[in-house]
């Protein structure tokens, strides 16, 4: 029971009024530049960063680049996986667990952690 009473809250986040823009942009490999982010998948010590140019790696560490999201709407959907709120194009739920599609036809896993978080801030 204590293990669940000391979890930290789960965040999406907000795309703030006139932010700047993200330091993670500027992480972004020179063929990506300027592309726009549906989501980053953990891939061991790496990051695949799935944009509307592509994907590419980047090596990063998913904690530190969820800190760096700051200023980008979306929310961390498992524990491998965070997505920004304008690529979802659907929502599917099949044998008790949700599924998010992106505009690319990318299936991001919802995990039971954060289901909940992204339910009420109206994720689906």
């Amino acid at each position: 029971l204590n293990i669940f009473l000391q979890r930290t809250p789960v965040q999406t986040h907000a795309a703030v009024a006139g932010a700047a823009p993200s330091r993670f942009l500027d992480r972004l490999p020179p063929k990506l530049r300027g592309a726009t982010i549906r989501a980053v998948q953990s891939e061991d010590h790496y990051l695949r960063l799935h944009t509307d140019r592509g994907s590419d790696l980047i090596l990063m560490r998913l904690s530190d680049a969820l800190s760096e999201l700051e200023g980008l709407e979306g929310a961390q959907t498992h524990r491998s996986w965070w997505v920004a709120r304008h690529a979802v194009r659907s929502v599917s739920r099949g044998e008790g667990r949700a599924t998010l599609t992106l505009d690319d036809g990318l299936e991001v896993p919802v995990s039971r952690r954060y289901a909940r978080a992204l339910r009420e801030a109206g994720w689906y």
